[in-house]
């Protein structure tokens, strides 16, 4: 029988050391950010069942105002709108009718929703806006801009033009004046003639606790490995 003293070899203890703390601290983050993802949500549901913010308030804080609902009153641009290419609703190939309201803070771009597109690429859809509309609702939300997309929109007199993606410097190129850096989401309206089905963005909390348990899994798993794997040398050992 083998008497040498087993050691545990330092190179795969600390491997599995700094794994199974780097996993675990990845499932407190995770959970963390479910805490932090439902006070988000609550806040937001908070604020649909009270009084909506006015966009002076939204603007003074921006960076939480993301699904917030907001009011306000504008006078809408009819003459100039932007219709956002490729939208799919139902099956359906269509656009997003982004027009500019003229606030006493300035022009913010209001997605008024999803309209069919034509039969044809080169007809586009006929869109019925009210100048007479002074009162809008909706929900804040900040175009992200994909790298992967292609603007072919051309700098020109021509109303409306069509955009491949939201991105707010382009727009003020097209438009030739600031825009507020925000879009507003139009509330829902059956009379409107446009189809709003927006999704909030915030990733719900038990997506973030499903993480959290594949984490912690992970870590469990990897220190149970390496236990069962050293006590089977310590086993061989012990009977050379």
């Amino acid at each position: 029988m083998n008497n040498k003293k087993y050691r545990l070899p330092v190179l795969a203890t600390l491997i599995t050391f700094l794994a199974v703390v780097i996993m675990f601290a990845l499932g407190v983050w995770q959970l963390q950010r479910a805490e932090q993802k439902q006070l988000r949500l609550d806040s937001i549901a908070q604020a649909k069942v009270s009084s909506p913010l006015g966009l002076k308030e939204v603007l003074h804080d921006l960076e939480n105002m993301v699904d917030m609902p907001l009011s306000f009153n504008a006078k809408a641009d009819i003459e100039h709108y932007f219709l956002l290419d490729n939208k799919i609703h139902q099956g359906r190939v269509g656009y997003q009718v982004l027009v500019p309201l003229k606030t006493n803070q300035g022009v913010v771009m209001t997605n008024f929703g999803w309209v069919s597109a034509t039969h044809s690429r080169e007809v586009l859809p006929s869109v019925v806006l009210y100048p007479e509309l002074v009162k809008f609702s909706g929900i804040v939300s900040f175009p992200t801009k994909n790298a992967m997309v292609t603007e072919t929109a051309k700098i020109d007199g021509n109303w409306p033009k069509v955009l491949q993606a939201v991105d707010l410097k382009v727009i003020q190129q097209h438009y030739k004046q600031s825009v507020l850096p925000l879009v507003v989401k139009l509330a829902q309206s059956k009379k409107s003639g446009f189809v709003r089905n927006w999704q909030p963005v915030v990733m719900p909390p038990e997506k973030h606790l499903a993480y959290a348990v594949q984490w912690f899994l992970l870590g469990i798993a990897a220190l149970v490995v390496f236990v069962i794997a050293q006590r089977k040398k310590i086993i061989r050992n012990e009977c050379e």
